[in-house]
Formats: structure tokens, sequence, C-alpha cells
């Protein structure tokens, strides 16, 4: 996910400096062969950084931050990706004067379609946070929300595109089912859905209207959501997504319980 806001910035973003730590030899070596961006330590990278992403395991984050901490330049904005770290945590381990915000991406931010949540601390000025925004508009659309709701925007667009995958998975089983190819299958099922999705996008208010507009009474369509509405799939979906936002929090508290 590092690598992708990174490739993003580099790629989206003119007249900013990026510096990549990296402790695998091989990728800072891959970074290196670029020539567009520069490999540091850690002390070194974020020396002269107005904004610092930290793209670490959640359990990893605030030991990053601790050694980070020194180096900081005054009014320096950190962004933390990881899940479940508050900011009430990583603003009680940054230094005085440091901007924390959480940013909660999803995984097609590797290909420029992403959604990136972004939650500020107390001490983040807007245009703080309008800087880390453009920072991530070229892979992302950005939204800015409270931090009491994270766990439910990590429980729709931080896990939900294994939701569509979970769905192109058993659409595609099905599809092999009834006689078709695995190839023919993969192909069919992720065009839908990606064809699908763009539909969606031109107008995202109306899910329902363009099931609708594709819903004949008495037709095949009718026949496979009468199936879905038998088998109560709206509560399906609100159950595992309640699930998902429940462990988010669940996270939190450990990692807490964890720095203390």
């Amino acid at each position: 996910m590092g690598g992708a806001i990174v490739e993003g910035i580099v790629s989206g973003v003119s007249g900013v400096d990026v510096v990549v730590v990296e402790a695998n030899k091989e990728l800072a070596d891959r970074w290196r062969s670029r020539g567009d961006v520069e490999v540091a330590p850690l002390a070194d990278a974020v020396r002269a950084a107005d904004v610092v992403f930290l793209a670490v395991k959640p359990h990893q984050i605030t030991d990053v931050l601790r050694e980070a901490g020194g180096s900081l330049k005054p009014n320096c904005t950190v962004v933390s990706i990881a899940a479940g770290v508050s900011l009430e945590l990583l603003e009680s381990v940054a230094p005085s004067g440091t901007s924390v915000i959480r940013a909660m991406p999803n995984t097609p931010v590797r290909i420029g379609r992403g959604v990136v949540g972004l939650s500020a601390g107390a001490g983040c000025s807007p245009e703080q946070l309008e800087q880390v925004s453009a920072l991530l508009e070229p892979v992302s659309t950005v939204v800015t929300i409270p931090e009491s709701l994270i766990d439910a925007l990590t429980a729709t667009s931080g896990s939900g595109p294994a939701y569509v995958f979970y769905l192109a998975e058993s659409m595609t089983r099905a599809a092999v089912k009834l006689g078709l190819d695995h190839e023919t299958a993969s192909t069919l099922v992720s065009q839908t859905l990606l064809g699908a999705a763009e539909l969606l996008a031109q107008s995202p208010g109306d899910p329902a209207g363009f099931r609708a507009a594709v819903t004949s009474k008495g037709g095949t369509t009718a026949a496979a959501t009468a199936v879905f509405d038998e088998r109560d799939l709206p509560s399906i979906v609100e159950a595992a997504m309640r699930a998902a936002s429940d462990r988010a929090e669940e996270m939190a508290r450990e990692q807490a319980d964890a720095a203390h």
C-alpha cells in the first residue's frame, strides 16, 4: 500500500520530492533504480519532510514513530495508514507540534482507483489536511470523516474490495458449474463487475434504480434476485460489515492496551 501511494505521488503530483525508507534490500534497490525517488535511512528521510506517511504494520507503528520522532521537523504532518491505531495513541507518541492524520486506503489504490478516508487529529490545520488530500488524490477518491466513523469506513471501503472479490469467486464457480470453462467464466465475471461499477460510478446514489432497470417481471434477473431476497442477502451483508467494524474497534483497543 505504501508503494502504491508513492507511485501515485510520483506520477500525479508535480514539484514534490519523495524519499522512501525500505528495510528490504531488494525492494530498496528497486526504488533506487527508478531514478525518481530517493532511498534513505529513517532519520535522514524524515528530517526535511513536510509530510511523512507511515506504511507499516499496526504493531510496528508506535515504535517507528518514536524512532522517527527526534528527526521530524516542526509542524510536520504524520499520516498513519495502520488499521486500529487511534489518533489519541499516535498523538501520545508523536513529538509536540507534530500533526497527525489517520488514513484508511483500500487496495485499488494500486491502480489509481482507490478510496482513502482521512481523519485529522486535533492539532491538524485545514491546510495540512488539504496538503495530504492533494498527495492522495492521484490514486484515490479522498473523503474526510471524523474518527468516530473510521471503523464504519473500514468496513465499507477498506474491506469492501474483498467483498467484491468474494462475489467474483462465487460467480465464477457457479458459471463453471453451469458449463462454462474457467477462463471464459473469469472473463465474463470480471468484465461484468467492471462494467456495472462504471455504470454505478456515473450515478452512485442509485444502485436500486440500476437494478430495477435490468429486472423485468418474470425474467431471468428477477429469478436470481428472488433467491437473494429469499436468503436475505441484505441482512448477510449488514452482518458481515458490522463484524468488520466491530473487529476494527477491537483492534484499536488491542493496540492501545499493547502501547500501555
